[in-house]
């Protein structure tokens, strides 16, 4: 069967692919969820477990679980270059995926190691980051001029099928690690990153192939000059705890190395990458300059990403404090009386790993309502609900959260000091307060970010958008490291943060011209 590199622009309906993107993201989403939700308490366990003590080491878990997590999020810069230029989306997918399950099977095979768990983690980072900006991007390709309309929806169904998977993973793995041992829970999501891989391998004549631009040789050197150029900061995270000699070492022979491909490239056949703008406007101080060497298309690219990454990277501090939910929100749940009662269940303790799971039930409940009643209701009112309204309301929303979260840290702390517990229930105040900012937010994103694209640079900013992300957890991850901050205080920190970063956000996107990129 031919494969398609471009859609079907006579196309109305749904794209034949569709189905098989959305089952290899529940899957593969159950996998890292799975995972995330039992990370904090079992690296803080394998801290304990070398002498570590207690408080030290739940700041060094807090810590190892952000910096993960800025792996995951900051190496799309990698894949987004490597699908982009080299690979194509599809092939990157697929490749990279082959490495997250790898990463799966070593936490499996090491859970009582700390090395081994750090080796498996690299390798999910680099899995999980490289086909991150990939598999949203592949999803915009299936849609063409007939059936354009639906994206907004694709992206809704996209972000309800992650949810979805989060939530029964997180309320199931924490139990498999209670009762059968961690290389167990670890093994299962490693189980379910094989199936959503090779669901999506069943999709591979159904997709649209988009090729990548230039390919080949060219494409070869595009991806190792863009993985270099990224890993000058990079390496900063990748050599932490180093001699300073190493690290700057590091850093300065992937900047040199990756000029010199870059410079080499350039003389093979010159092109007007994002790179290459930037480096002629910074010679120059001209942008008139760089549209005379590379063209119109060139810059309307480079200046399609910088607008666009003008608004994202206020978002860093939001992730700063929403990825919290598995690290400091697991701490306080601790903290908290977590008996239950049902009827015709009878009384049961949650597991503070558990907690999590009311983040993407209530994502389950909010993207319907928010897309089928509330915003269609204002909407009919006269008000637009342009995405960035909705991120800029996320933003405020998400501050208000921590104020939530932070005032029950008080109480906490104020019953535990009276020899009492607090009731894990309260929980879910700040739990939907913050659920309603992420799906403001990110959700919108997802969309921004593809519908301001040019063909040519969907990837890399869908990358630019992940790595806010990888940002936020950083900021996080090294305040938790430095700063023995009792958990109230450190709680009122990102409050304050995030709402000094509305306010900037609402500002910014105040002065933002929208502009639509439907597929020609």
């Amino acid at each position: 069967m031919s494969r398609l590199s471009a859609p079907d622009h006579a196309r109305t309906g749904w794209p034949p692919g569709v189905p098989y993107i959305i089952g290899n993201e529940g899957c593969e989403r159950f996998s890292f969820y799975g995972m995330k939700a039992i990370l904090y308490e079992h690296t803080a366990a394998l801290y304990v477990a070398t002498g570590v003590a207690g408080d030290r080491a739940q700041g060094l878990a807090t810590s190892d679980v952000h910096l993960f997590i800025f792996g995951v999020y900051a190496l799309p810069m990698i894949g987004a270059s490597l699908a982009d230029r080299w690979l194509g989306k599809y092939r990157t997918i697929l490749w990279l995926s082959l490495v997250y399950c790898a990463g799966h099977a070593v936490l499996a095979a090491a859970e009582g190691s700390l090395a081994g768990m750090h080796l498996g983690l690299g390798l999910i980072a680099i899995g999980s980051g490289g086909i991150k900006p990939c598999v949203s991007a592949n999803v915009g390709d299936q849609f063409g001029k007939g059936n354009w309309h639906l994206l907004p929806r694709v992206f809704q169904a996209f972000y309800f099928i992650i949810n979805f998977g989060s939530f029964f993973a997180t309320l199931s793995i924490p139990l498999l690690r209670k009762h059968l041992g961690p290389a167990f829970a670890f093994g299962l999501p490693g189980a379910l990153m094989f199936l959503a891989t090779f669901v999506f391998w069943l999709g591979r004549d159904r997709f649209v192939h988009v090729p990548p631009s230039p390919g080949g040789r060219l494409g070869v050197y595009d991806a190792l000059t863009a993985s270099l150029l990224f890993l000058v900061p990079g390496s900063l995270f990748f050599t932490a705890g180093q001699p300073l000699w190493m690290v700057l070492g590091a850093s300065t022979g992937c900047a040199v190395l990756g000029l010199v491909l870059f410079v080499h490239r350039q003389g093979l056949a010159r092109e007007g990458s994002f790179l290459a703008v930037a480096l002629t406007v910074v010679r120059t101080r001209s942008l008139r300059a760089a549209e005379a060497r590379y063209g119109p298309g060139s810059i309307d690219a480079a200046r399609a990403v910088v607008r666009v990454m003008s608004v994202f990277v206020v978002c860093l501090f939001f992730w700063a404090c929403f990825d919290q939910k598995a690290t400091s929100w697991i701490r306080q749940a601790s903290l908290m009386d977590r008996t239950v009662t049902l009827p015709l269940v009878g009384t049961f303790e949650i597991l503070p790993s558990q907690t999590g799971a009311a983040n993407p039930f209530f994502v389950l409940c909010l993207i319907p309502l928010l897309s089928s009643w509330i915003f269609p209701a204002l909407e009919a009112r006269g008000l637009a609900v342009t995405p960035l309204r909705r991120m800029t309301v996320g933003m405020f929303v998400g501050a208000l959260s921590f104020v939530a979260v932070a005032l029950l840290q008080a109480r906490v702390d104020a019953a535990l000091a009276a020899g009492q517990k607090v009731h894990v229930a309260w929980q879910l105040v700040p739990y939907a307060i913050m659920t309603l900012g992420e799906v403001l937010v990110s959700a919108t994103a997802l969309e921004l970010a593809y519908s301001q694209a040019p063909a040519s640079v969907k990837s890399t900013l869908m990358a630019f958008w992940n790595l806010t992300v990888a940002l936020g957890d950083l900021l996080t991850g090294t305040i938790a490291r430095r700063f023995d901050l009792p958990l109230g205080q450190f709680l009122w920190l990102f409050a304050g943060l995030l709402g000094a970063a509305a306010v900037v956000f609402a500002v910014r996107a105040r002065f933002y011209v929208y502009r639509d990129r439907i597929v020609e």
